[in-house]
């Protein structure tokens, strides 16, 4: 069964109750929160708590059943900062990626109305939900949370909102970025119609406008189109292709493929993240398939508003640190080089890889 998401409302006030109490009741020690202060509380009074200006309050349906809830309110003195909180999920619901589905949600529309962190606090022993909320990006600071009744401190952990604000820029400027997106196909494609048999199946992330997946098709190639932007996603399904929208670091890869193309799109994801991203690349691939990317040389991070009018998040890559980054992801073969183009204002490099032969599938392919 899928699990959808709803956004509520203080009309929902009686829904919202309902599960609020359970998960009061499911997990006292999770909240700051008592049943005993909400379980008798006036209708204003949850009217009121749905009411917070900014504030996304959501609930995970499954089959008609609630099966979680989560909010995000932003923080009244800084509106780069939000809070995650009232976070429960039904036990039946658990270990199927309802909390990250939750918070991605979440994420995504405060990215949009500006935020830029999102904090949340966990009780100091609560391992599991740290460990849980680790996985989807968010990671302790040093800031002391609420004292807790034993005199210690609830522990705060933040997540940057960098991937949501650069989708946020694609689909915002998916037209302008389209438009000023040359034809002429990416020297990528040569690399890779270089390494892999005719027919291969690829799968492209970040297909864009399409350019270059039409090239690969071209050539006799079997292309997986996708994108993390709906708007890309929209405009090639309007073209007649078929395309799915692909979240790198959370949704099904499927596979296996032969290959799998990033033309200028791992330069988008965070250096933390990077290293299982590129694992999850290789568990795509068959053993023996081909990674074929290209990222922008230099050094560091950070935000640029080059080409499109919203900022977005790029990291740079040396040679050395990529080739050790895809090699520590399980490649071998592993070839980085520099593709600058003469006269470019950019400098790039290329980076291919195979899936080692003996690197046989197990349990934990088909990322």
């Amino acid at each position: 069964m899928t699990i959808e998401l709803r956004r509520v409302t203080a009309e929902d006030w009686a829904v919202w109750r309902s599960v609020r109490l359970a998960a009061l009741a499911d997990a006292p020690q999770a909240f700051g929160s008592r049943l005993e202060d909400w379980q008798d509380a006036p209708e204003h009074r949850w009217r009121t708590r749905l009411s917070l200006p900014g504030a996304v309050d959501l609930l995970a349906v499954e089959d008609d059943d609630v099966v979680g809830m989560a909010s995000g309110v932003p923080d009244p003195d800084d509106p780069a900062l939000a809070e995650l909180i009232s976070m429960w999920v039904a036990p039946a619901a658990r270990g199927r990626g309802t909390v990250a589905l939750l918070v991605d949600a979440i994420a995504l529309v405060l990215a949009a109305q500006g935020v830029e962190h999102l904090e949340l606090s966990v009780m100091p022993d609560n391992d599991r939900a740290r460990r849980a909320y680790e996985r989807i990006g968010f990671t302790s600071v040093d800031t002391l949370g609420d004292r807790v009744p034993d005199g210690r401190h609830e522990t705060v952990m933040r997540r940057e909102l960098t991937a949501e604000r650069t989708l946020l820029a694609y689909e915002r400027g998916a037209d302008r970025y389209a438009e000023r997106t040359d034809d002429h196909r990416a020297g990528l494609v040569d690399d890779l119609l270089a390494l892999v048999p005719v027919h291969a199946h690829v799968l492209e992330l970040g297909s864009g406008p399409g350019r270059d997946a039409d090239a690969l098709e071209a050539a006799g190639l079997r292309v997986d189109r996708t994108d993390g932007s709906a708007a890309f996603v929209d405009r090639l399904r309007d073209a007649g292709h078929q395309t799915r929208v692909l979240d790198v670091r959370r949704d099904g890869w499927g596979g296996p493929y032969d290959a799998v193309f990033a033309n200028a799109v791992l330069l988008h994801v965070p250096r933390s993240d990077t290293g299982a991203v590129l694992e999850r690349a290789r568990r795509a691939v068959r053993p023996g398939g081909v990674l074929a990317a290209t990222v922008k040389r230099g050094d560091g991070d950070g935000w640029s508003d080059r080409k499109l009018a919203d900022p977005r998040w790029f990291t740079y890559w040396d040679e050395d640190a990529l080739a050790a980054a895809v090699t520590r992801a399980g490649w071998a073969a592993v070839r980085v080089r520099e593709t600058t183009r003469p006269g470019a204002e950019e400098r790039w490099l290329t980076v291919t890889a195979r899936r080692p032969e003996e690197d046989r599938p197990d349990e934990e392919d088909r990322p």
